[in-house]
């Protein structure tokens, strides 16, 4: 397998043997989606540069899940209490320089559903933009190839239609 690691817009791909790593940082996020009268539409932040999922880092003790839940509503303003993990979606892994140093990281996606007609508010400092999109937009703003593979599993699955009961409940 290949593990796509550069930019997507006008810049040829960079690629490397995909290989299981231990990751130097672990994320959590997801796709998320709200269901309107006539179509589904997904959350996209800019964090000034790049287009992408909301998502952080995974705190000790923390299970992914929750992470992506916390994540998402600190990134969206969104209300932790309204959004439901409805499936698993692929985990990504690469590899990035942050201060001359390879950062490997690992990222835990997840399909999260939003309560419907619900306003976004970008965290102050962290996000500049926040918006709801089509697929279709979404697919062509992201910046990242994994951002893109989430976004197509997500959208198979909601056309699919999405599991009724929440990630771990019965």
């Amino acid at each position: 397998m290949i593990a796509i690691v550069s930019l997507r817009h006008g810049v040829p791909w960079a690629a490397m043997p995909q290989r299981s790593f231990r990751p130097t940082e672990v994320s959590a996020g997801g796709v998320v989606v709200r269901r309107g009268a006539q179509s589904v539409e997904v959350c996209l932040i800019n964090d000034g540069r790049y287009w992408g999922l909301p998502k952080g880092n995974v705190e000790p003790g923390e299970r992914p899940e929750d992470t992506a839940l916390r994540e998402i509503a600190e990134e969206t303003g969104l209300d932790a209490a309204t959004l439901k993990i409805r499936a698993s979606l692929p985990t990504s892994e690469y590899v990035y320089k942050r201060g001359g140093r390879l950062i490997f990281k690992r990222v835990h996606h997840f399909l999260v559903e939003a309560a419907g007609e619900t306003e976004l508010v970008p965290q102050a400092g962290e996000v500049t933009e926040a918006a709801w999109l089509s697929f279709d937009d979404a697919l062509a703003r992201v910046s990242f190839r994994d951002t893109e593979v989430a976004l197509r599993e997500a959208r198979a699955i909601v056309d699919a239609g999405a599991p009724s009961t929440p990630v771990g409940e019965p």
